[in-house]
């Protein structure tokens, strides 16, 4: 199983939708895979969703978690707050990819870029870039652009298209979980294919690094 995190001191920027968006894509195609809550916030009452879905705002609860599951198939996801420098170098060194989502905001950008860098300054080297509510408008994406000028190419995974409906995961089963619309299900698995092609990436990255030393 790869372990994936979704990190940033900024919020606002759709970790926890992602984080639900990359467990409804996988599941949708055939991989397992496992959501860790780890957000102050309450959990979610799910019921019928196609993923599992566990409370591990206990650190205790989500190391067993995390060695259990990472035994098995599929994706391990955790959807993690932001300013909590620990936690953050724990799931760095424990991830095989660590995922800050950008968005087209100057304030954002630079929040997150400087959290990447101090992340990267500490060792790690598994952290990626996501931007996320991309224009789908070509004339506004050439507009946004300048806004992220500043997040290096090569750390981009990614676009995620502007989606407004994506916030109907963070909401809970009522009184089951009703398939989403398409353009959701379409982003999920989008989003699925484009970690699964980032953690082989920053594997195989990381294994060259160690053949030359």
């Amino acid at each position: 199983m790869k372990g994936v995190a979704f990190a940033g001191k900024k919020g606002g920027t759709g970790k926890t939708a992602l984080s639900h968006a990359l467990a409804l894509g996988a599941a949708w195609q055939g991989a397992p895979a496992y959501f860790m809550h780890t957000d102050d916030r309450e959990p979610l009452h799910v019921n019928g969703r196609p993923y599992a879905y566990y409370d591990a705002r206990n650190p205790k609860t989500l190391e067993t978690l995390s060695s259990t599951a990472l035994n098995n198939d599929g994706l391990f996801i955790i959807d993690s707050g932001g300013n909590r420098p620990e936690f953050d170098r724990w799931i760095t060194k424990a991830m095989d990819l660590v995922i800050i989502p950008f968005m087209p905001d100057p304030e954002v950008v630079k929040t997150n870029l400087d959290h990447m860098k101090r992340l990267e300054e500490e060792g790690a080297c598994n952290v990626r870039a996501l931007i996320n509510a991309y224009p789908s408008n070509r004339i506004e994406r050439e507009y946004v652009k300048q806004f992220l000028a500043d997040i290096p190419e090569e750390k981009i995974i990614g676009y995620v298209a502007k989606t407004e409906a994506v916030r109907t995961l963070r909401m809970d089963d009522d009184p089951t979980f009703k398939t989403p619309v398409t353009r959701v299900n379409n982003l999920s698995r989008k989003l699925y294919f484009t970690v699964k092609d980032a953690v082989e990436m920053v594997a195989t990255k990381e294994g060259a690094s160690q053949e030359a030393a």
